[in-house]
């Protein structure tokens, strides 16, 4: 019964595919297409029918003969459509059948085709098809196809995009040089591929966007790093795989290739950095007026290398505690299994501190310095901060140094055989009552107010309204005290201060002979030698008001000569003697003891006749004495804190002197020839006045 309902429904498919015939396709000539493909030729059944039944029937719909391999899979195939159904859709059922069951169908052109395992259906060789596969009736045939790309590269394309469409036993050569690939697999599939690259290999379209952005203040490549570090930093996960940024230097550009939303943000940065702001580093040149450059360099410099070496020791500290960290936390955990877990410190602790430390200092690793001798400027260039603390240290340093008024008056006392000091020559002149220098010291000067000494300084009541050169006075109207010199200079603070009183002296280096006999040619080499009184000071100002004195005195003088080489040379005597002595402002310091003792030759004779030569050598005698003199130096130092103080004690000192006048008209003419000396006691005696006043 079951063998005759197939038999009949064999029979009315060999009815229904009778009239076909065979047609070339314009995409393909070797594509027979079924006559009426359409029609409807009943519901198609099978029930354990073997492959070479459904071959047989296949033949039958597609008028084609079918060459079959003997070892042709024994299995057994069930259909049933469950409805009628049409021509093209039972020849691609009973293909699919086929495929499934491990057989294969090739075309070999014209009305034959091929029925292999499926294993084995490339060696069989496929037919190439030429032309696009989709105007083809799909079917499980095996057919070659050889697809040419244009944009999208065969070798990468075979593995990433064809291999995982393939077919069970399918197939795919890549031609890297034609950039094309040879598929072999069912039609069905290959028009699924072909649609499927139809819509890849297209031209790339550009997602992101490039952006060229030029810079006015900041490097190209300075922004590249900031931006680079954005995208491996904190904007990571927005950025990275879709940003890339590169640098033009010839143009300061940044080329920037990103995705549309991350413009705005990338913009936004590079707007914020690309700012006209002052550069991290300057120069400047700081001008000074009262310091010298080449001594205030090195002391900012001592302040910045003592900062560096700061900065370095914390720098290691830091290294060190960080190491020790490590090791520690590496100890601890080896023995984690064996101790309980300890509380881990933080190995930055000593870092942090470090760097609080390091933020209060002054200077940075920029600054620098150097000394301008010629214009008494410091050249200096760092950071904006360090420019600010250099000025504010440099304005404290260039200040004008307090001065010191230095009054000396230089006398000589020549001593008799009781006195064993010369101050009892001496005298004061203080608010109208004068008294010896002995009286003063002893405390015995009465009428003069003056109040116990308290130190090395004798104090006044109101040294401003005194002038030291005018009122020291020798005791006695005979020559046995004078006055050598009253010189007054102004010395800055902690600066040297010199008075020179002397005269110059020849005295012979060497001597050269030449000549023969009585004649005899000498030739003399000289050098000049100042020899007198030099008094060296060097005033140091305390914060009191007290003045520390260092006073060098060096007393020198010709004592006797004496022959060498038939050349007179003099024998110089010297006097020196340094003290330190600290006094109040104003107050005045008596350095005396520096005495001399000399030998004088004198002849005794009786009046008018003794001066007879014969008588002379009979009654006259010879005889020698010797005499003691003492050189006392009174000095009175006075602070002077401003230049207008200054200008005022001048003033007074010439409104006090003699010469008041003379010196007057000398200022306000600034002459140089002898007019300033007319109209005044000094007219006719200006070789005197010259005397007194050597320098005019």
């Amino acid at each position: 019964m079951k063998s005759s309902f197939h038999l009949l429904l064999i029979s009315l498919l060999f009815a229904a595919v009778s009239g076909l015939q065979a047609q070339e396709s314009e995409t393909s000539p070797i594509e027979p297409d079924l006559e009426q493909p359409d029609e409807i030729i009943g519901t198609l059944i099978l029930s354990d029918e073997s492959a070479l039944q459904v071959l047989d029937l296949l033949e039958q719909l597609t008028d084609k003969i079918i060459l079959r391999r003997q070892d042709i899979s024994p299995a057994k195939i069930n259909f049933n459509s469950r409805g009628e159904i049409t021509k093209r859709e039972a020849v691609l059922a009973l293909e699919s059948l086929l495929t499934l069951n491990g057989i294969m169908l090739t075309d070999m052109g014209g009305r034959f085709m091929k029925a292999v395992p499926a294993t084995d259906v490339n060696r069989h060789v496929p037919e190439m098809l030429v032309g696009s596969t989709l105007g083809l009736s799909s079917s499980q045939k095996i057919y070659a196809k050889l697809f040419k790309l244009d944009y999208l590269n065969a070798e990468q394309a075979s593995g990433t995009l064809i291999q995982p469409l393939l077919s069970q036993n399918s197939s795919f050569v890549p031609f890297p040089k034609s950039n094309a690939l040879l598929v072999t697999d069912a039609l069905i599939n290959l028009q699924r591929i072909e649609g499927i690259l139809a819509e890849a290999d297209q031209p790339e379209t550009l997602r992101e966007t490039v952006k060229f952005i030029k810079l006015d203040y900041i490097q190209a490549a300075e922004a590249q790093n900031q931006i680079e570090n954005l995208i491996q930093g904190p904007l990571k996960s927005y950025l990275e795989g879709n940003t890339s940024v590169s640098s033009d230097e010839r143009t300061n550009q940044l080329i920037l290739i990103t995705h549309p939303g991350n413009v705005s943000i990338i913009m936004d940065v590079i707007a914020n950095v690309d700012v006209d702001a002052a550069p991290l580093t300057g120069s400047e040149v700081f001008q000074l007026r009262q310091a010298k450059a080449e001594e205030v360099v090195p002391i900012i410099e001592g302040i910045i290398s003592g900062q560096r070496e700061g900065r370095e020791k914390d720098a290691e500290v830091a290294r060190n505690n960080e190491l020790q960290n490590n090791q520690n936390n590496t100890g601890n955990n080896n023995n984690a299994g064996n101790a309980p877990k300890q509380p881990q410190t933080t190995p930055n602790s000593a870092a942090s501190a470090a760097s609080e430390t390091n933020a209060s200092l002054q200077f940075s690793n920029f600054v620098g310095l150097s000394a301008d001798e010629r214009t008494n400027s410091i050249v200096a260039y760092g950071t904006q901060q360090d420019l600010k603390t250099l000025k504010e240290l440099i304005e404290k340093i260039d200040i004008p140094l307090p001065q010191v008024l230095i009054e000396a008056v230089i006398t000589q006392v020549t001593l008799n055989e009781t006195q064993a000091s010369g101050l009892s020559s001496l005298s004061l002149t203080y608010n109208g009552s004068t008294r010896t220098f002995e009286e003063i010291l002893m405390g015995t000067a009465g009428g003069i107010s003056l109040t116990s000494p308290e130190g090395a300084g004798i104090p006044l009541d109101n040294p401003s309204d005194f002038i030291l050169s005018g009122a020291i006075t020798p005791t006695n109207s005979d020559s046995d005290s004078r006055v050598l010199s009253a010189p007054r200079i102004v010395v800055s603070h902690n600066e040297e201060g010199i008075i020179n009183v002397s005269r110059s002296q020849p005295i012979i280096t060497s001597s050269l002979s030449s000549g023969i006999s009585d004649s005899l040619n000498t030739r003399s080499s000289i050098e000049f030698r100042d020899i007198g009184i030099q008094l060296t000071v060097t005033p140091l100002i305390g914060a009191d008001g007290t003045v520390q004195m260092v006073i060098e005195q060096t007393v020198e003088n010709v004592v006797e000569t004496v022959t060498i080489d038939n050349n007179q040379q003099p024998v110089i005597g010297k006097r020196e003697a340094t003290s330190t002595i600290s006094v109040k402002n104003g107050e005045i310091i008596v350095l005396g003891g520096l005495q001399e003792n000399s030998e004088t030759e004198g002849n005794s004779y009786f009046p008018l006749v003794g001066r007879l030569p014969v008588i002379k050598e009979i009654l006259g005698g010879k005889n020698n004495d010797y005499d003691r003199s003492e050189i006392i130096i009174f000095i009175r130092p006075t602070i002077l804190t401003n230049p207008s103080e200054a200008g005022r004690l001048a003033n007074e000192y010439i409104e006090s002197v003699e010469e008041t006048e003379v010196l007057k008209k000398y200022l306000e003419n600034n002459t140089t020839d002898d007019s300033y000396l007319e109209g005044t006691k000094f007219e006719k005696d200006k070789p005197a006045f010259r005397l007194r006043w050597p320098n005019f």
